[in-house]
C-alpha cells in the first residue's frame, strides 16, 4: 500500500506543479475564472490597467510560491513518506491539506466552477494517497 500511495502522491504533486505553472504562465486565464465567479464580469469589463497588472503579478507570485511548496513536498514524500516516517505523513497532512482544502472551500464560496473541479481533483488524489497507507504509519510495529 505504501508504494501505491507514493505513486498516487507523486501524481498529485505533479498535478499540483502543473496547476502552479498554469498560474505562472497564464495568469490571466486563472484570473478570468476568479473575476467571473466573484464579481460576475469578464476580465475585459473589469479592466483597470494598473489594477489588472498588479493582479497579474500577484497570481504569478502565488503560482511561484505554490511551485516552491510542491518541490518541498517532493522532498518530504521521497525522504520520509516512502520510508513510513510519521513526521512525513503529518507534514503532508498539514501542508497539502491546508493548500488543497482551503483552495477548494474558497472556490466553492465564490462559485468558481473551473477551480472547484481542479481543486477537487487535487483533494481526491491527496486524500487517497495519504489515507491508503495509514496502517504503515500507525499500525502496530513488530
Amino acid at each position: 500500500m505504501l508504494k501505491a500511495s507514493v505513486i498516487i502522491l507523486t501524481i498529485m504533486l505533479a498535478y499540483a506543479a502543473i496547476y502552479s505553472l498554469m498560474a505562472i504562465i497564464t495568469p490571466k486565464a486563472v484570473m478570468e475564472s476568479v473575476i467571473q465567479a466573484s464579481i460576475g464580469k469578464t476580465i475585459d469589463n473589469a479592466r483597470n490597467d494598473g489594477y489588472l497588472k498588479a493582479l497579474t503579478f500577484i497570481v504569478i507570485h502565488l503560482g511561484s510560491l505554490a511551485l516552491a511548496g510542491v518541490i518541498a513536498y517532493f522532498f518530504i514524500l521521497f525522504i520520509g513518506f516512502r520510508k513510513a516516517q510519521r513526521w512525513a505523513w503529518f507534514a503532508l497532512l498539514i501542508a497539502c491539506g491546508i493548500g488543497w482544502l482551503i483552495g477548494l472551500i474558497l472556490n466553492i464560496v465564490i462559485g468558481n466552477m473551473m477551480n472547484i473541479i481542479l481543486q477537487g481533483i487535487g483533494v481526491v488524489l491527496f486524500l487517497v494517497g495519504l489515507l491508503l497507507p495509514v496502517k504503515s504509519f500507525f499500525g502496530k510495529k513488530t
